[in-house]
């Protein structure tokens, strides 16, 4: 009887490696491929001072903003006065090449924000 137990877990055993053998794992360091930026492909990412970032989307016509930040998203409309300037509620984001901002007078302030192209 145990030597039957034996051979069975022989078998499955053999069987999980050739099995193994059959499965190609795919290649992580594969140039060929992509990474999907954290904000998706249409988002502009801007990186802060004190290692904070944000992604950015605009509507087409840039009358609204969407904030993407690690834990929700902000929709901001565009000031009819300065068209740098969106905002919603107590939040504004002021365009301003590497110097733009990202302001809630709460508790969020993120300054210095640089889009990839202004590095």
């Amino acid at each position: 009887m145990k030597n039957a137990y034996q051979f069975s877990l022989l078998i499955v055993a053999a069987t999980l490696l050739f099995g193994c053998k059959s499965f190609e794992m795919p290649n992580v360091f594969d140039k060929g491929t992509k990474e999907t930026p954290r904000y998706g492909k249409d988002a502009i990412y801007y990186q802060c001072e004190n290692y904070q970032s944000f992604g950015l989307k605009f509507s087409k016509d840039e009358e609204e903003a969407w904030v993407m930040l690690p834990d929700h998203e902000i929709n901001l409309l565009r000031d009819a006065k300065d068209k740098q300037l969106y905002h919603y509620g107590t939040m504004d984001l002021r365009l301003n090449g590497d110097q733009t901002t990202l302001d809630d007078s709460d508790h969020l302030h993120l300054k210095g924000c640089k889009p990839p192209a202004a590095k």
